[in-house]
């Protein structure tokens, strides 16, 4: 399997305290001459600070360990130690953890840490020069990432402590390499006197002691992990792909060993309930019996009836996590016909999902570690399923199935509110990266709805800039991000969402930012938002390949895109294969079929509602067609108004194809004004041109050809292209 990140840590560790040794006089030195000079981890008796976690790790655990579990401890002790601020604080965490269902040796070679730490507390209390020993006791779990990245773990263990070190010539080159051990570096900033250096020395060999005894056991469960993550994956994306079936049968495998897995249990109920979408539906199926809370006993529905029996052991055993199982049994109702019922249980998980999101997320570092995930397409997908299901946002939104559902019945306003009362739980949860998803359902599932919310969408832009002039000394890892509101609309009490793609990042993803709230984004004004720090993996500003960003006011959830990013998408929608044109237009038109709208009606309204503003010389004659307002103003550039109601088709224009890049002129100003869409373009008509005016969209496009002529412009034609 992938090295993970929790692997890597491990190693590291190792990796360092190995590279000190060899330094030190080679593995035989230590093995042979300095056995006296380690803590004692036999013997060992906790002082007042270290006793509850002492105490907490002695207990007896179950019988039965649980693996997820046990990886969530090993896991959480090696993320806690590394980024907890002091001893106090790590001590507390270790304290408060259930160990019951980890199995004794991890919870024996565990124990084996305390000593070792507590030599450390004591020597900091001892002496001022060791006031911040607890910064070595981090180091310790981290370091060496270039050699972890790339180490097989298995062989590195075996070569480390079975095997002699100094007989594998690409060991030796990797630990050569291993240029920030921890003990080092420490000694080498403190200035430690010898007394001292004797003392750290007694805690690096104690520490290598600990580790050759963690380390084996450490991986033990961490590969019966893997195994178990690999048919559960399976479940994961067949389900999510429409495999119904062979998501089904994946997930027995897991659930033939590990009967209570709480995902396992949670994925067969959802394979269950989609499995149920086959079966023939007949008038005398039953809805659920409201009193009973339960399925009534039919042939035909036997799928639902085993998925709902799954979730009620489901809830009996993880009441604490049980928001999943409620937004399914929602489902199950309302694929029974049981709306009320239905509702009440998507309300409960509404209610439970910001309570229980700690808990439900526990995992989510076990997901995390899991490195490879992020190294393919599919591995984020399923990363992305996995927090659908414990945070409640896609289909596991209980908010989101009730707009859906809403929307259905024809309620358009309930649905909505739905939708702000999702992005409000989502927002209060404080989990933004995930933001993308929430979008993205909302217009696969609920277009119409969804870009009802703020239809001059498209009159918006967004942009960053960096915050300091590169000629002078250029920050770029830093942004401001600036809104130009080209809509007649004010936003009032805005946050905004930066989605930035780097390079190197898959078509579809995205790091999102928070940016600082704003309280009004005027109307035809350009607002500078704040500044922004780009933190996604040492990127900076000029690896920046796509901008979008997500704005939520009090009553409006809209895209922003950038400038350039609307050409693009509209123009290659414009040339997309019919499959891809169909389901667009089909969503375009559930949401202008709203409004009486359709692509023939759009065309007619060009035709009749275009106005052309040129200034052309006729003779020694300057001829305006019917100029009278201030916009026009007295240059010579092509000035054309057209119907606001284009605006449902988030149109972007141009003078020639985008594709004819040294001849298309992209408008200079573009706004909304009142009826309007007014387009200034940095071009001079002359008397006999003929220019196409496309009009692009990912619903239909439009060409207008135009002919200037004896001092007027003349539509010649308008078609759908």
């Amino acid at each position: 399997m992938p090295t993970s990140k929790s692997h890597k840590g491990l190693i590291t560790t190792i990796i360092i305290l190995v590279v000190l040794l060899l330094g030190a006089g080679g593995w035989i030195w230590y093995s042979c001459s300095n056995k006296e000079s380690k803590i004692d981890l036999e013997n060992y008796t906790p002082v007042e600070e270290f006793k509850p976690a002492f105490e907490a790790l002695n207990k007896t655990p179950e019988p039965q360990y649980d693996i997820e579990e046990t990886v969530r401890l090993l896991n959480g002790l090696e993320v806690a130690q590394n980024q907890s601020g002091d001893f106090f604080a790590f001590l507390e965490f270790m304290a408060k953890q259930d160990y019951s269902k980890v199995p004794a040796e991890v919870l024996e070679a565990k124990k084996k840490l305390l000593p070792i730490l507590q030599k450390m507390f004591e020597l900091q209390k001892e002496y001022d020069e060791l006031d911040n020993i607890w910064m070595l006791a981090r180091s310790a779990t981290s370091g060496v990432s270039n050699f972890a990245e790339n180490a097989n773990p298995i062989s590195v263990l075996s070569t480390i402590f079975t095997g002699d070190p100094f007989s594998s010539v690409s060991i030796n080159k990797n630990l050569a390499e291993a240029k920030t051990a921890a003990f080092e570096q420490y000694e080498k900033d403190q200035k430690l006197k010898e007394s001292l250096k004797k003392e750290i020395e007694e805690i690096r060999m104690s520490y290598i002691d600990y580790l050759s005894e963690y380390a084996p056991i450490y991986f033990k469960y961490m590969n019966e992990w893997d195994k178990l993550c690999l048919d559960r994956d399976k479940a994961y994306l067949d389900i999510y792909a429409g495999r119904t079936k062979d998501a089904y049968n994946a997930v027995e495998k897991v659930l033939d060993k590990y009967p209570t897995n709480r995902e396992a249990m949670l994925l067969k109920a959802l394979s269950l309930i989609q499995m149920s979408n086959t079966l023939p539906q007949t008038n005398g199926l039953q809805p659920l019996n409201p009193e009973l809370d339960s399925i009534p006993e039919n042939p035909n529905d036997k799928h639902l009836t085993e998925a709902y029996a799954i979730l009620e052991d489901y809830t009996e055993l993880y009441p604490n996590r049980s928001a999943p199982a409620l937004v399914l049994k929602g489902l199950i109702n309302l694929k029974e016909g049981n709306e009320s019922k239905a509702m009440s249980f998507f309300d409960q998980a509404s209610v439970e999902y910001p309570r229980q999101a700690a808990a439900l997320t526990d995992l989510l570092d076990s997901y995390k570690n899991r490195s490879y995930l992020n190294k393919s397409s599919e591995g984020k997908y399923l990363l992305k399923l996995y927090r659908s299901t414990m945070e409640g946002y896609g289909m596991f939104s209980p908010n989101l199935l009730k707009a859906k559902y809403y929307a259905q019945q024809g309620d358009l306003e309930e649905s909505k509110e739905e939708i702000f009362n999702h992005f409000y739980r989502r927002g209060n949860q404080g989990v933004y990266d995930c933001l993308l998803s929430d979008m993205q359902y909302c217009e696969e599932n609920m277009y119409s709805i969804f870009k009802q919310l703020l239809m001059e969408q498209s009159f918006i832009d967004v942009s960053v800039e960096p915050t300091t002039d590169w000629l002078v000394s250029k920050n770029d890892d830093e942004v401001k991000v600036i809104i130009n509101n080209r809509s007649d609309v004010d936003l009032e009490n805005v946050r905004i969402f930066l989605c930035l793609h780097y390079t190197d990042m898959y078509k579809d993803e995205y790091d999102v930012v928070k940016c600082p709230s704003i309280n009004i984004i005027k109307h035809h004004d350009k607002t500078e938002i704040g500044v922004v720090k780009l933190t996604y993996e040492d990127k900076k500003y000029d690896d920046i390949t796509r901008i979008r960003a997500i704005a939520m006011t009090d009553d409006k959830i809209c895209w922003i895109d950038n400038v350039d990013y609307k050409y693009v998408h509209a123009y290659e929608a414009s040339k997309a294969s019919d499959k891809t044109k169909k389901q667009n237009q089909t969503r375009r038109e559930e949401f202008l079929n709203d409004f009486n709208v359709t692509s023939e009606s759009l065309l007619s309204t060009i035709s009749t509602g275009i106005k052309i503003y040129s200034n052309i010389k006729n003779g020694d004659k300057s001829i305006w067609d019917s100029v009278t307002d201030i916009w026009s103003g007295d240059d010579k550039k092509l000035k054309i108004e057209l119907p606001r109601i284009l605006s449902l088709i988030d149109p972007v224009f141009s003078l020639h194809q985008l594709k004819d890049k040294d001849n298309a002129v992209l408008p200079k100003e573009n706004y909304l004004a009142g009826n309007n869409i007014r387009l200034k373009f940095d071009y001079e008509p002359k008397n006999g041109d003929i220019i196409p005016l496309y009009i692009y969209s990912d619903y239909v496009s439009f060409k207008v050809t135009i002919q200037f002529k004896d001092g007027k412009a003349e539509i010649q034609k308008i078609e759908i292209v």
